[in-house]
């Protein structure tokens, strides 16, 4: 069979496009080299980039042998292939997680930051007004800075790895055709190629490798998604007040908070968010400082949600709970509503929450500064209402109403 010209020729032509697609690979990979820094950084693209040259001689190596019809070459050279494609899945695969172990790092000292920050403003009551209006514009402007960087960090390497899954799933889709291809062909080959064949377990690697490709492909593009929301978060460069979609800061909020509803507490089960969304238009609004009060709110019903469970019983069926409703409640309102079954309130506390430094956490727990602020961002700065209502042990409801336009 690989006596015909037009065999002969089609692979040569395959192998060569090949090449020509892993040389563009390898000029993308210079150019993300440029963007480190260190040399620490660098290595495991340095590695990387050797792999994908050393595809590069492998596909000349076989336009050679084809060319000289060399055929018996070709298993060995499309098994060394396959090592070193599986050592750089290997690396891809590494320097994904290495991103994600930066990314829980920055949470974490994210996370310190902020505990120190609300400890040390503790302290200056004096000064309540200019404290609140100073965590308001620093917190969410180190948050969004932190966030967006977090995004751009994890979006060079996962585009470079989601951009040439495309191709290592052509490459291997060619090479097992070739290797089908050279079966027909010999159909009873050497000894030693039977052994190697039983000791690979090709028929296996055959049917698994376009799985195992198809659910990095999912992961990348979801790990996009989730890139896309925290942009969406920061929204470091856009004008203050814009037209704006309520949804998607929401959204956007649940991923900066989904470490917590998974893990809440070590006693207590993941918490189901449940969303309502009605058909609401975009509102005239900031879209930061509305995510700045998304962020206090859930965060409030978490909390709540986790001192709830830790007086519960592990039995207990019920399930820890967000509720977040959208409706078009007015011709010039919308109303957001999130609701949680966490331990409630009493009607005094839920009549103080608002209140600038009042707090029903322990010391060092809570500045009683994030619903004061909310009240602040959704009463002064949009001109909209927001209310509480809640039933010890039961639930805590706040509705937040705003207006469309600005009038």
């Amino acid at each position: 069979m690989f006596s015909s010209p037009i065999v002969l020729s089609l692979i040569i032509i395959l192998i060569t496009l090949g090449a020509w697609i892993m040389g563009l690979s390898i000029i993308k990979t210079q150019k993300i080299l440029q963007l480190f820094k260190t040399e620490p950084e660098k290595l495991s693209w340095r590695i990387m980039f050797l792999l994908m040259i050393f595809f590069l001689g492998g596909y000349l190596l076989c336009i050679y042998l084809t060319i000289e019809r060399l055929i018996e070459w070709i298993p060995l050279l499309t098994g060394m292939v396959f090592f070193f494609g599986s050592l750089f899945v290997f690396f891809s695969v590494t320097i994904y997680h290495l991103t994600l172990q930066r990314l829980f790092l920055i949470q974490e000292k994210y996370r310190t930051a902020k505990e120190n920050a609300e400890s040390a403003l503790f302290k200056l009551q004096e000064t309540q007004q200019a404290q609140m209006q100073l965590i308001q514009r620093e917190t969410m402007l180190a948050l969004g800075t932190m966030v967006a960087g977090v995004a751009h960090e994890i979006n060079n390497p996962v585009s470079f790895i989601h951009g040439n899954l495309q191709y290592l799933h052509q490459y291997s889709h060619d090479l097992l055709n070739l290797l089908a291809t050279y079966a027909s062909v010999y159909p009873n080959p050497d000894v030693k190629i039977v052994k190697a064949l039983a000791n690979s377990d090709l028929n296996f690697i055959q049917s698994d490798l376009p799985k195992l490709l198809n659910s990095m492909q999912v992961g990348t593009t979801r790990i996009g998604e989730i890139v896309e929301l925290l942009s969406n978060f920061s929204r470091l460069n856009e004008a203050d007040y814009k037209k704006a979609d309520i949804h998607q800061g929401i959204d956007s909020t649940l991923v900066i908070l989904q470490h917590r509803l998974n893990t809440s507490a070590s006693n207590s089960k993941p918490i189901s968010v449940i969303k309502e969304y009605g058909n609401i238009p975009k509102i005239f609004c900031n879209p930061r400082s509305l995510n700045q009060v998304f962020l206090n709110l859930i965060n409030n019903a978490i909390d709540a949600l986790i001192k709830k469970a830790a007086t519960l019983s592990q039995t207990t069926d019920e399930i820890p709970t967000i509720l977040i409703r959208t409706f078009h409640s007015q011709e010039n309102q919308i109303t957001i509503s999130i609701v949680d079954n966490g331990c409630g309130m009493s009607e005094e506390i839920c009549r103080s929450i608002f209140k600038p430094f009042f707090t029903t956490k322990p010391v060092g727990q809570g500045t009683g500064l994030g619903l004061s602020i909310s009240y602040q961002i959704i009463v002064e700065q949009h001109g909209g209402s927001i209310k509480c209502t809640s039933i010890a042990n039961q639930e805590t409801k706040i509705d937040i109403r705003l207006p469309i336009k600005q009038v």
